[in-house]
């Protein structure tokens, strides 16, 4: 990796060998002359790979950090990029889930985080339809991986039932079942017209997922601790 913030080729900027500088911002819109921040890329003895360069929106009321990607240009002198996207790059920690969790359902930990990507930047209509999605799997993915392990037909019938169905039905534990239900609830206004809870939002929605996460977890582990300590 190469940060190329002061480098300069044959007397030339930084800023110089890239063909096109993104004059507008993905997050406002606007058009402006952005600030240049910093650019790196990566190169070996056979090749020299995408740049990204890093730039600021003039904008005052904006002024947010986005990435421009760019692809060298073989054969030129001095060297060149040439742009091919300008995406809006939100630093996020992606959500950590335990272990049990991530066993049993990858699906649900790949969703919930690309809800949250959505959420970061903004896209709250579709943020929430992802983080319903992703307790569907969260959900199924318990009843059929764990639940229903060694029974094929109750896992044929989770994988067709409606999430409520599946909740209400095949889910004892009841710290599990009562979240669960109330985050299908709250789920299922993020993906119609009308909603039912007008007093809850997303966070409501996220909170009873991760508390659902977190009662699953509890119940694997514990059901580890007796199955390996009987008494």
């Amino acid at each position: 990796m190469v940060n190329i913030n002061a480098l300069t080729t044959e007397g030339k900027s930084i800023a110089c060998l890239l063909r096109r500088i993104p004059d507008k911002c993905p997050k406002c819109n606007r058009h402006g002359q952005p600030d240049f921040v910093t650019a790196t890329y990566l190169i070996s003895s056979q090749h020299v790979g995408t740049l990204h360069a890093a730039f600021r929106c003039p904008v005052r009321e904006c002024r947010a950090l986005y990435i421009a990607e760019y692809n060298y240009i073989n054969q030129t002198s001095p060297m060149q990029w040439e742009i091919l996207s300008t995406p809006l790059n939100r630093f996020l920690e992606e959500q950590i889930f335990p272990k049990n969790i991530k066993e049993i359902s990858p699906p649900f930990c790949l969703t919930f985080n690309q809800a949250r990507i959505a959420e970061e930047n903004k896209l709250d209509q579709i943020c929430g339809p992802g983080y319903r999605k992703a307790l569907e799997f969260l959900v199924k993915d318990y009843l059929t991986n764990h639940v229903y392990k060694a029974n094929a037909p109750k896992q044929e019938e989770v994988k067709k039932a409606f999430l409520s169905n599946a909740i209400e039905q095949h889910i004892d534990e009841d710290r599990i079942k009562r979240c669960a239900k109330r985050a299908a609830w709250l789920g299922n206004d993020e993906v119609h017209y009308a909603r039912k809870w007008e007093d809850k939002d997303i966070h409501d929605l996220k909170s009873l997922i991760l508390m659902t996460v977190s009662y699953i977890d509890l119940t694997i582990e514990s059901a580890r601790y007796l199955e390996e300590m009987p008494a």
